[in-house]
């Protein structure tokens, strides 16, 4: 059995696979820089009765990742790898600073590809505390993507970058057109919001000459999968897929 981790910004995702089927997916909430010690009691009942023979970590926070892998070596008693770019990939590299590739949009863009992909063009939508496009074209090449800010940060900014402008509940308004200060800035947001991915998504397609396959991942996938028709597929586990495919390419021999 393997043990997956993707630590991301506000939370960690985890789960288990045997073969290539997602066992009691899970997620911690993170807290502080290293929140490898408020995880203990949660990692030990989850390991509870499991014989994990291998685990892999996607980490956007750096300084929780030596933490954990500590915390899965004593308690699971295996060196947790940690993705990077230095790995076997299914694609081919185009990226020029690939070592500012985020471990999280690496695995998201190995499981597109690899399960959603071969022969056409994929993008992978993480739709979170940011939002990110991953884009792998039909000759399996990692061209780039795009980062751009999700409705948390846009109404964050507005909150705290201003004197006036109150924090909002994150919820889309009947019209574009806020009858009240509350549901100008959630007009604001969330219509930005929608409209910001689906310009992105076309202006992805016109750089391809294709429309691509486009799987959408990340707490905000289900709401961009009501308001967009280029939404494929949202799977909500794509990055621990993304975590076992290289975890998978990069077996010892």
């Amino acid at each position: 059995m393997w043990l997956v981790l993707d630590i991301g910004n506000s939370a960690a995702k985890g789960g288990f696979f045997e073969g290539d089927q997602l066992k009691d997916p899970f997620r911690l909430p993170l807290s502080g820089e290293d929140p490898s010690a408020s995880w203990e009691a949660a990692f030990e009942e989850r390991l509870r009765g499991r014989a994990v023979t291998r685990a892999g970590i996607a980490s956007v926070v750096p300084a929780a990742t030596a933490g954990v892998q500590v915390l899965l070596n004593r308690l699971a008693k295996v060196e947790a790898e940690v993705i990077h770019h230095q790995m076997r990939l299914p694609f081919t590299l185009a990226y020029q600073t690939p070592h500012t590739l985020g471990a999280d949009r690496l695995a998201a863009a190995a499981a597109a590809w690899r399960i959603y992909g071969r022969n056409r063009a994929v993008v992978a939508l993480d739709a979170g505390t940011a939002v990110t496009l991953e884009v792998v074209d039909r000759t399996g090449v990692f061209l780039g993507g795009a980062i751009g800010a999700g409705p948390h940060l846009l109404r964050e900014a507005l909150a705290y970058g201003t004197a006036q402008l109150p924090l909002v509940p994150l919820e889309r308004p009947p019209t574009p057109i806020g009858r009240t200060t509350q549901e100008a800035i959630q007009a604001g947001i969330m219509y930005a919001f929608i409209d910001s991915v689906r310009g992105i998504l076309e202006r992805i397609s016109k750089s391809l000459d294709e429309n691509p396959f486009v799987v959408a991942t990340g707490g905000w996938s289900p709401f961009l999968n009501e308001h967009l028709d280029a939404i494929d597929h949202v799977d909500p586990h794509l990055v621990l897929h993304g975590i076992r495919v290289l975890m998978m390419l990069n077996r010892e021999t």
